[in-house]
This record gives C-alpha cells, sequence and structure tokens, in this order.
C-alpha cells in the first residue's frame, strides 16, 4: 500500500476548512508534524491498530485468604513465578498477614503471564504457593491443597516378610573398573576407572513376588517393581507443581523452538539442594515410596532409577563414606520406560499414575529368599543414582551414553569424564561444551521440598537443566525444612524507552532506557540506563528523584563524543559503557510503577519537542515494557530486535508478550539480568 503523503496533507487542510472555515499557520505546521512523524512511522509498522495503546501490563487485584498448611504466616505476596529454586521470581504485590487472614493485593503484572503465583511466607522465610488465573481469578486459597494424598502407610503396606531376589549384576562402574587401565571406548581411553573401588552388584526383584493390600509386580517386565496405582492430583495441585518445576524445563524462543536452560547454578548454588549431598533419612513410620510426575528425556526408556541405604555409623573406621558406598548393593525401584508411553517422551506431560515401593533388606541380599520389610527402620540414609542403558544391555560397559549417575556428586566423577554424551555437560574449562558446566563431582540429581512434598529432578546426560525427570518422595522419610527462596526475592522491574526524534525515528527505542523498581510500599528506586542519542535530552516528571529535569548525558559524566562523533552509552556492544545511575524514590502508598512512569516525558533541546507515553493509535515515541528488558542495539529496529512487534503493532490482540523473543544479536544484553 503506497501512500502519498501531500494529498493526504491536501486532504487534512480542507477539512480542516470545510469544519472551521480557516485555518492558521500553527495548525497548518502541526498537520505537517503530524503527517511526518505518521510517515516515517509507516515505513516501520505499517498500519498501527487504532486501538493500539502500547499496554503490556496486566493490572489486576485478588483477594487472599493465608490459610496455608504452614506456622506462622507472616505475609502473602503475588509473585510472577514460583519462588522455589527460581531467580527468575518477582514480587508484584504484597500484604502483612497471618494464619487464616484475608487480605486484598492489587498488582500489575506482564501481560505474558496467564498465570500467577499466590504465596503465604511464614517468619522463617518459607514459601507455600498456590497458582491462581492472571486475569479471571478473583479469589484464592489455599485450604484445598492441604489434603494429604493417600499415600503409603503403615497400615497398608503390602504384608511379606521375605523377597525373592535374582541374580545380579555388576554395575557399568563396577564392570569399568575391572577393565583396570585398558579401559577404552573406541579411540578413548580412560584411567579414572582404575583402582577406583567401584565392585558394586545391582539388584532386582524376582519373579515369584505376590503382594496384597493393592500392590503389585510389573506383570509384563516380570521383575524389579512394586508399585500400585496412585492419587491423581488434587484440585489445583497440578498446576502447583508445573509452577514448582517448570522452571526446569524448557523455554520456547521466537522460532518456536525448544532452548534449553542451564539450572547447574540453581542446583549448585542453593542450600536446600546441598543438604546432606541430596540424601533423605528415613523415619520408621511409613514405607519409602517413589511417584513420577514428569519424564521429559528423549532417552526417558533408558533410565533405570536405583536406591541404595546405609547407616553412616556403619562405615568401618578409616574408610570413605564414597570408598564404602561404591561396594553397596543398589536396588532397583523405577523402569521409567514403565512408567509414561512414548508419545509422551518429549511433550513434558505431568502424571501422578504410579507409587513404586523401595523395600528394607535387613541382611546383605542374596539370590531367592532375603528376609525384607516394607518399612525402613528409622535413620537409614537413602541415597539415588540413574543407571542409564538401552534394553537390557546393563553389562555393555563399552559404550560412552551409558553410565550410572547419582545425587552424591562425588560419585559421578568417573562417568562425568565419559567423552561426548557425560563429558559435554560439563565446563567448558575441564573439556566441557557449556559456559558454566559441571564439575567432575557435580550431583546429577537435585532434591528440594516444596508445599510440604518432597521432589528429585535428575539430569540423565548432556546438559544441565536437571528437567529430564521428576519424581515425588512419596513418604516414609524425615521432612527436611521447607524450601524457600535463596535471599529475597526481587521486586519487579518495568523499563521504560524513549525515541528521542519522532520525525525521524529510527525505533531502536535506547534514545533514553530507565529502569523502575519497588523497594517498599512507599519507595521505588529509579535508575538511567542507556542514552542512544547525539542530542541533548532532559528528564522531566520523574518527581521526587535525584536526576529530575537533568540532561541524560550530563547524568552520566559523559557530555563528550567518543571516538565515532557519537554520544551513546550502553547502547553499543564495544562502544561507551557507564554505570547506571540510581536513586530512590518516595511515592505514595498504592502508586504502581506504571502510574509513575507514564508521568515521565523527555525533552529533546535540539527540536524542542516533548516525548511521552503515546495516546491510543499514536506511533509508539515512548514504551514501558513490565520486565528487564533487552533493548535494542543502536540503530536496530525494534522490530528488527523483535520480530514480533510488528505483529503487535497492526493487531493490539496478537503478539502482546512480543518482548519475551528477542534476536540475541540484535539487543544490548541487560545490565541487571543474571546470565
Amino acid at each position: 500500500m503506497k501512500i502519498n503523503y501531500w494529498s493526504l496533507l491536501l486532504a487534512v487542510l480542507v477539512l480542516a476548512g470545510c469544519n472551521k472555515y480557516k485555518f492558521d499557520i500553527d495548525e497548518l505546521e502541526a498537520n505537517q508534524d503530524a503527517i511526518k512523524i505518521h510517515s516515517n512511522a509507516y515505513t516501520i509498522f505499517g498500519t498501527i491498530d487504532a486501538n493500539q495503546e502500547w499496554n503490556s501490563i496486566n493490572s489486576g487485584t485478588v483477594t487472599v485468604t493465608a490459610d496455608a498448611d504452614m506456622e506462622d504466616i507472616v505475609k502473602v505476596q503475588i509473585l510472577t513465578e514460583s519462588p522455589f529454586l527460581n531467580p527468575e521470581a518477582r514480587l508484584l504485590s504484597e500484604a502483612q498477614a497471618s494464619n487464616g487472614q484475608t487480605v486484598t493485593l492489587s498488582y500489575d503484572a506482564p501481560n505474558a503471564y496467564q498465570q500467577l503465583v499466590a504465596a503465604c511466607v511464614n517468619s522463617k522465610g518459607h514459601y507455600y504457593i498456590q497458582v491462581f488465573d492472571a486475569y479471571n481469578a478473583k479469589t484464592v486459597s489455599f485450604s484445598h491443597t492441604t489434603r494429604a494424598f493417600t499415600r503409603a502407610a503403615a497400615s497398608d503396606v503390602p504384608s511379606f516378610t521375605t523377597l525373592k531376589l535374582a541374580a545380579p549384576h555388576k554395575s557399568l562402574n563396577a564392570l569399568r573398573a575391572a577393565q583396570g587401565s585398558s579401559f577404552s571406548i573406541g579411540s578413548n581411553s580412560y584411567t579414572e576407572w582404575s583402582n577406583s573401588g567401584w565392585d558394586d552388584d545391582m539388584w532386582e526383584l524376582a519373579d515369584g513376588n505376590t503382594f496384597d493390600n493393592g500392590w503389585q509386580m510389573d506383570s509384563q517386565k516380570g521383575k524389579g517393581h512394586v508399585y500400585r496405582t496412585a492419587d491423581g492430583f488434587d484440585e489445583g495441585e497440578e498446576e502447583n507443581v508445573k509452577a514448582i518445576v517448570l522452571n526446569f524445563l524448557y523455554k520456547i524462543d521466537n522460532t518456536g523452538w525448544n532452548k534449553k536452560r542451564n539450572n547447574l547454578a540453581s542446583v549448585r548454588n542453593s542450600a536446600n539442594f546441598k543438604q546432606n549431598q541430596n540424601y533423605v533419612y528415613t523415619d520408621g513410620k511409613s514405607p519409602v515410596t517413589l511417584i513420577p510426575v514428569q519424564a521429559w528425556s528423549t532417552e526417558f526408556k533408558w533410565n533405570h532409577i536405583y536406591y541404595y541405604y546405609f547407616k553412616p555409623q556403619d562405615i568401618p573406621a578409616g574408610m570413605s563414606e564414597a570408598d564404602y558406598i561404591k561396594k553397596l548393593p543398589k536396588f532397583k525401584a523405577v523402569q521409567v520406560e514403565r512408567v509414561q508411553s512414548s508419545a509422551e517422551g518429549n511433550e513434558g506431560k505431568f502424571y501422578r499414575r504410579q507409587e513404586f515401593l523401595l523395600p528394607y533388606f535387613k541382611n546383605a541380599p542374596v539370590v531367592g529368599d532375603n528376609e525384607a520389610s516394607a518399612i525402613f527402620p528409622a535413620g537409614y540414609k537413602v541415597g539415588f543414582l540413574n543407571a542409564k542403558y538401552e534394553g537390557s544391555k546393563y553389562t555393555t560397559w563399552n559404550n560412552e551414553k551409558y553410565g550410572c549417575t547419582y545425587g552424591d556428586g562425588q560419585l559421578n566423577n568417573e562417568v562425568n569424564h565419559l567423552k561426548g554424551h557425560f563429558l559435554s555437560a560439563m565446563d567448558k574449562t575441564l573439556g566441557g561444551q557449556l559456559d558454566g558446566g559441571m564439575s567432575f563431582t557435580d550431583s546429577r540429581i537435585a532434591v528440594f521440598t516444596a508445599n510440604g512434598r518432597t521432589y528429585m529432578t535428575f539430569e540423565d546426560g548432556a546438559d544441565c537443566t536437571f528437567s529430564d525427570m521428576v519424581f515425588e518422595i512419596g513418604g516414609g522419610t524425615e521432612q527436611v525444612e521447607e524450601s524457600y527462596a535463596d535471599g529475597e526475592i526481587e521486586g519487579a522491574a518495568y523499563t521504560m524507552c524513549f525515541e528521542d526524534r519522532p520525525h525521524t525515528a529510527d525505533y531502536d527505542l535506547n534514545d533514553v532506557v530507565l529502569r523502575c523498581v519497588r523497594i517498599t510500599k512507599t519507595e521505588i528506586q529509579m535508575t538511567l540506563v542507556a542514552a542512544g542519542g547525539n542530542d541533548d535530552v532532559v528528564i522531566h516528571g520523574a518527581t521526587g528523584w535525584r536526576y529530575n529535569d537533568m540532561e541524560v548525558h550530563a547524568i552520566f559524566h559523559a557530555t563528550e563524543a567518543d571516538g565515532s562523533g557519537n554520544r551513546f552509552i550502553n547502547t553499543v556492544k564495544g562502544g561507551t559503557r557507564r554505570d547506571v545511575m540510581s536513586d530512590f524514590v518516595t511515592v505514595p502508598e498504592g502508586m504502581t510503577i506504571p502510574q509513575y512512569l507514564t508521568g515521565i516525558s523527555i525533552e529533546n533541546k535540539a527540536t524542542g519537542e516533548t516525548i511521552k507515553v503515546a495516546q491510543k493509535g499514536e506511533p509508539p515515541f515512548a514504551i514501558i515494557v513490565p520486565q528487564e528488558f533487552d533493548y535494542p542495539l543502536e540503530r536496530q529496529t525494534i522490530t528488527v530486535a523483535y520480530s514480533a512487534f510488528i505483529k503487535w503493532a497492526q493487531n493490539v490482540n496478537e503478539s502482546a508478550n512480543w518482548y519475551l523473543f528477542e534476536d540475541a544479536d540484535k539487543i544490548f544484553p541487560s545490565l541487571f539480568k543474571k546470565w
């Protein structure tokens, strides 16, 4: 579609004459300005939706009852995401509240979130969450999630006193250790297993075991599993579980492909994960069970979950715990292939179908009958591993994709050296392929608690997502203290981006970049992040801010041009960098950050123009993005850096979450994100 802008100007003038019978020179110039501005915008965006207000924020109000199953509640919060082990969760609103109290909270959330998270927080900083609909929910209660699941208890365990075990096979580690210094796979030789001490047997239940009280053997595979049908998710519980663990799963990028996320830092730096090296302790009251929740792994059919147990005081004097474990028997608990179908292997489906029993064998295991119990005595330390092999190839030690990976990282040293599948998850400095990758003794299973449940997440191979499988530990263990966010959850950030020359705007939206985050109910932090223009530009309307009514380059103490003749600050990779300039602002209680930012404008001293947030249907000279925003690099149009922006510009109901899908080569990485 082509537009003759002089014809459009004539039409405007004629219309003005018809309506008013006169026009003056100011009106003519104003119309000329409007046409030039819209002409420039049209070349970038095409026809802008007449209803477009450039609003990426969903404002809402919800009433929350603080009735979560926890003691000493002191406040409730509205968060963007689950706070458990998730540095990306952001605080939207909070209020003081005690157990059973009801409070009403208002929030401004990024419109990309269809669901938000309400949280009760106790005096120790522990969290209990409930997911709710960000657009339609009016009330939130935690009470319906507190019903105890029908888990295995002392009253309904299978009544066996002996169990038959089939002949064991050596672990892959033991088979490799037996090769000594001659161990090799293809052209790769390994010395890590030589004198490593691995000499453990892998045991499974034999055919012929029978169970009552609803428990049964896996009839198809014939051995290895004691399970029963598990309760499904309670009302609202599936959404909570998804919110808790989805931050370990994949993120969809703007091409529609899945991008894997490195979660090693969360695993390694969290006090919750480090506890007891991902062991659990038996309580002696009920059976230890595993409930599969999800398996997002291409090779889920290869995964065989085993367990082992011991009392630390039983370790012989002078022997390390690691050396002791290397000789302990390992018992099969779950064959993941029997949990889900092939169609679900890469869909990330959540389920709660089966509960697997972990029997306790009272003596060293033997082939045939063994004295056994469904309940462990109290005080045993239980660890887990994933034996990864295809089908029944558990003796195929010379396949680099096969191996045993542990929650106790010191037991992963050997397998993490296997070139290809396992070594690739190591840090680049160790010969791996990942920035921020594993060390040779990092855990590959993470155990944590959330909402009164204990979960295990697995890393079964070549990356550090810790999303390959998720299990709930259904009972029989001491409940570790409730997980909590590591450190104070930060307030949600908002980024405001300006164009300083509407007539000739290149719409990289980085001529002035501001960031605002709430600190308390009446205090916010305002920051000047970038100045991507050469003109003198003054910020107005930032009431109470130290730098209000000041020129942006002067705020940065960078008024002179650089070697390229430009005055760009924090908008060019390798260009002029300056520390951001921040100060705290006191605002009236109840004022939201979007309300505060909407009052801010910039004045271009070179052109005499004042630029502020656009009115409905106008070009976007200023926008507010509800997150830490990677604004475009210098002279990279917003529609190039964020391809979905143009769809949103032309249709307010399409691609409203455009800011999630960036082109990494066209953006200036946020100075506030944790990369």
